[in-house]
């Protein structure tokens, strides 16, 4: 895969792991969002309760990631679209998980995360939306080949938020990303490549080369 470097190939990559999502976590149950990528103050991204996109024909929900923390690590965006995912599920199925305008993630958010592999944690002021990737969500990641994005709009916005209806969620301080729970190893002779959880020996069978380490 070419690398994520380019705004429109990011674009059309994140409608693809959204489709992925929507296949592995919602037996493909879920309309697809028109995904944006849009600064979002304190927020790693959002979706909007209402389809706020429309053409001749149809009309879509509104789904962001913050293009300020768009360079955190694979499972991270992951984890942060199958959070906006799970509202998407809820809004389409009439379950209320979040109160307080979309700003309360309640008990029946936090099973709908928990059931698709996410780990939650509750915010004093917030509930439950401290979202993150677990084993499951890279397990994901590396079947699906997913690479990092590696670009990422400079702002001096000063806190993060995992997420809400509208955008809120729970704030975090600023740092920089930490580094990617997954390795990739690419054969130097055939161009073959795969993700891994841990550093490993591997050699390629079709060409007898060591596979080699380079992210």
């Amino acid at each position: 895969m070419k690398q994520l470097t380019n705004y429109q190939r990011v674009s059309q990559y994140l409608v693809k792991v959204f489709k992925e999502i929507n296949e592995e976590y919602f037996n493909s149950e879920l309309e697809i969002p028109t995904i944006t990528i849009q600064s979002t103050v304190g927020a790693y991204g959002h979706v909007s309760v209402n389809k706020v996109w429309h053409n001749n024909e149809v009309a879509t929900h509104e789904l962001n990631l913050s293009a300020d923390y768009l360079n955190r690590p694979i499972e991270n965006i992951v984890a942060t679209l199958i959070h906006e995912a799970c509202h998407l599920y809820a809004i389409a199925n009439d379950i209320k998980d979040t109160s307080n305008n979309g700003v309360y993630h309640n008990k029946r958010f936090k099973q709908l995360a928990e059931d698709r592999g996410l780990h939650i944690e509750k915010h004093e002021k917030y509930g439950y939306t401290i979202t993150e990737p677990t084993e499951e969500t890279i397990d994901f990641c590396i079947n699906n080949q997913l690479e990092d994005i590696q670009i990422v709009r400079l702002s001096s916005y000063s806190f993060g938020l995992s997420g809400g209806k509208s955008g809120n969620g729970t704030p975090i301080a600023p740092k920089t990303p930490k580094k990617s729970s997954t390795r990739k190893y690419i054969c130097p002779c055939c161009g073959n490549s795969f993700r891994a959880t841990k550093e490993i020996n591997v050699m390629c069978m079709d060409c007898n080369e060591q596979y080699i380490l380079v992210q």
